[in-house]
């Protein structure tokens, strides 16, 4: 029989962590430890690359990004546009009482420009093909250098269609249900 190993299982906000480290270790180590019992295994990672907090990198690099690559600064691509994603942090809590007199809170920019993504807006789509292929670039300097790799990797942005359509069958059976602010809770 074959088997599955899933590990790793970033983000493409930031770069990979200690967390991550120890993940990589440990799924490719119980993958490394099958495939010599004489099993057939399958490394794969999910890739959490869409979403609200992949947009808050993409606003704080649209505003303050000047242009900036890997090239530019000398950055590996994860490291760059994690230091965006903490920017957008620092910047939110500067700016949130200037957002709340617009009328327009940092919780409805991340979820418009989400919107625009799914709506298939080509200038956030080019935005988000950009920094994303920046942070899977970083990846694969720090997978190198772990010396681990998959076999297959699995994009949330190419399923999340699927899990929107089980969470609507979901509302529709009263499996779950939707709160004021969009969220749903079972």
């Amino acid at each position: 029989k074959a088997i599955m190993v899933e590990y790793s299982s970033p983000n493409t906000n930031k770069p990979l962590h200690l967390g991550h480290v120890r993940n990589n270790l440990l799924g490719y180590s119980v993958a490394e430890i099958i495939k010599a019992a004489g099993k057939k295994v399958y490394k794969t990672q999910i890739i959490n690359d869409r979403g609200i907090h992949i947009c808050k990198s993409m606003l704080a690099w649209e505003k303050f990004g000047n242009g900036e690559t890997p090239a530019s600064s000398g950055l590996k691509g994860d490291k760059l546009v994690g230091n965006y994603y903490v920017k957008f942090d620092q910047e939110y809590k500067k700016e949130i009482a200037q957002l709340i007199t617009q009328g327009k809170t940092e919780e409805e920019a991340k979820k418009e420009m989400l919107q625009q993504w799914e709506a298939g807006n080509e200038q956030v789509v080019s935005l988000w093909k950009t920094m994303n292929s920046w942070v899977y670039e970083g990846f694969e300097v720090t997978y190198k250098n772990m010396g681990v790799n998959f076999d297959t990797l699995y994009y949330e942005s190419n399923t999340y269609l699927l899990g929107k359509d089980v969470v609507a069958q979901g509302i529709k059976k009263g499996v779950f249900y939707k709160k004021e602010d969009g969220s749903v809770w079972c």
